[in-house]
């Protein structure tokens, strides 16, 4: 009889039709799909349900009628229980909110992804993506300066200056955030025994008071000479050339304070000392003077920090 009920179009039910010929038992020749068993399709003659495994059978590709159904009977084969196609989804249609978090991993990323990007100068505000050691790797993010600040400063060398003549010489333009500070002398003499005098000064001018400093040459015997004006550098033999460093070194960055040291060398003579300053602000020059009236005659002087 005919069959009764909703019709048979719900969800994903594929139909194959055909027409019977009263001889032929595979009146469709290959199923659309390929099914498991029997009992994996619906088949009706006419509208009237045929019994599965005794009006026919079906395997695979292939259904088989036990009696060749009439000559002009339609032959209607729903196919039961088909998986749903998911379809493809479009172009830019898929938004971050339908994305699992942590699900795209680096098997995801197309290779050399980075060649993609358009090429710029890199600057200090720029933003870099890291893995955070301290929180188990995870993502963050970081500027360019911020991995420049673990850099280890570089020493930059300043401008010879020669000290031939003139009772002063003085270094500008250090800039802010040095911690370390090299005077070289290369054979640096004076007109008569003044020692030499370094004073540091910042934007305020160069300070002349408030220094701890002692210096102390070996010529046979000691001599042992202390200064509240500068660092003092003992270079009491006229006409002796001078050869060697003073190192400045920031100790604490809150009040500018600094500390000296400094070992030296000239005819038949050694010197070294040491001492400490703070200043009132930020250092930015240094100058190299003597304690008394004698003029630079020899040699030169250059500085380095970092």
């Amino acid at each position: 009889m005919p069959y009764i009920g909703r019709p048979l179009n719900a969800g994903n039910l594929a139909v194959q039709s055909g027409t019977g010929d009263g001889s032929d038992t595979t009146p469709i020749a290959t199923l659309d799909y390929s099914v498991g068993s029997s009992n994996s399709i619906g088949v009706y003659l006419d509208g009237v349900r045929q019994l599965a495994g005794t009006d026919f059978t079906a395997s695979g590709t292939v259904l088989t009628f036990t009696t060749a159904p009439a000559n002009g009977v339609g032959v209607d084969v729903y196919f039961l229980g088909l998986e749903l196609s998911i379809p493809t989804p479009g172009d830019a249609t898929v938004t971050t909110a339908k994305i699992a978090a942590n699900a795209v991993d680096e098997t995801k990323l197309k290779d050399a992804l980075v060649a993609d990007f358009t090429e710029v100068t890199v600057a200090a505000g720029d933003s870099i993506l890291l893995g955070d050691a301290t929180d188990s790797g995870n993502t963050k993010r970081d500027t360019v300066q911020g991995l420049l600040d673990l850099v280890p400063a570089s020493i930059t060398l300043g401008t010879t200056i020669a000290s031939t003549s003139g009772t002063a010489i003085d270094f500008t333009g250090i800039p802010a955030g040095t911690k370390k500070i090299f005077i070289m002398f290369t054979g640096v003499s004076t007109s008569a025994t003044d020692y030499l005098l370094i004073q540091l000064g910042d934007s305020g001018g160069f300070e002349t008071s408030g220094y701890v400093s002692t210096t102390a040459e070996f010529i046979g015997s000691t001599s042992v000479a202390t200064d509240t004006t500068g660092f003092e550098m003992a270079t009491g033999v006229a006409a002796g050339l001078v050869s060697g460093h003073m190192i400045l070194t920031l100790s604490k960055a809150d009040t500018f304070s600094w500390v000296s040291s400094h070992v030296a060398g000239f005819t038949n003579d050694v010197v070294v000392g040491g001492g400490h300053k703070s200043l009132s602000a930020e250092l930015t020059q240094i100058r190299i003077d003597t304690n008394g009236s004698d003029t630079f005659d020899a040699g030169a002087i250059n500085i380095s920090y970092e």
